[in-house]
């Protein structure tokens, strides 16, 4: 399948996607997005290090997938700390996504939402504003928070598992469980951040292939 990923950092989302079995392409252009959210089978909106170009290209590709009923997740990275990206996320908040991930303090800034929210930590929360319950997931090691752009890997996978049909309740926790099981491997095999990022890739595989 392929996924759309509309930010950086590049290399490690698309390896640990690689490692699941997904497609990762990923853009920044505004006429390639488009093209790419018509054909991609989810896509990933990720507002780590965004420019107004690339805030540019999510609009488009948001516009395309939603005409062409393309699941999208929204990963709103620092919109507590930062307006720019916080005044972005609001506005993508009101385009359908199918899900929001982001750590609890990203997913507390933007409020209720009316899609499924994935708030990630210790332990992770799965909401949606329709449904009063909150599903809850421990599990996980702490190095998972050592280690830059496993938060965003995490929103790849949703949307990964959007691309294979799954509802996004079933895909947030598909990615909670998975991203969590894969920091447990990884850390009885490294217990450092540099060796324990490759560990992490080399789970992901190793659960996805079993």
């Amino acid at each position: 399948m392929q996924i759309e990923n509309l930010a950086s950092p590049f290399n490690f989302t698309a390896n640990c996607l690689l490692a699941i079995g997904a497609k990762p392409a990923m853009v920044e252009e505004a006429f390639e997005a488009a093209e790419l959210a018509a054909v991609a089978d989810a896509i990933l909106v990720n507002l780590g290090t965004v420019s107004e170009r690339q805030a540019e290209a999510m609009r488009r590709a948001i516009k395309v997938a939603n005409e062409k009923g393309v699941p999208w997740v929204l990963d709103p990275v620092g919109v507590q700390a930062l307006s720019f990206r916080r005044q972005l996320a609001l506005e993508f908040m009101g385009l359908h996504p199918a899900i929001i991930r982001g750590n609890h303090a990203e997913i507390d800034t933007l409020g209720p939402a009316d899609c499924v929210t994935l708030a990630t930590g210790e332990t992770d929360a799965i909401k949606h504003s329709s449904n009063s319950n909150t599903q809850t997931i421990t599990g996980g090691v702490p190095m998972l928070r050592t280690v830059t752009a496993t938060g965003c890997a995490q929103g790849g996978i949703c949307a990964a598992f959007l691309g294979r049909g799954q509802s996004p309740q079933d895909a947030a926790l598909s990615a909670s469980k998975l991203m969590k099981r894969a920091g447990e491997l990884a850390w009885e095999r490294a217990k450092a951040p540099g060796s324990f990022q490759v560990a992490l890739v080399d789970a992901l595989w190793e659960l996805s292939h079993d």
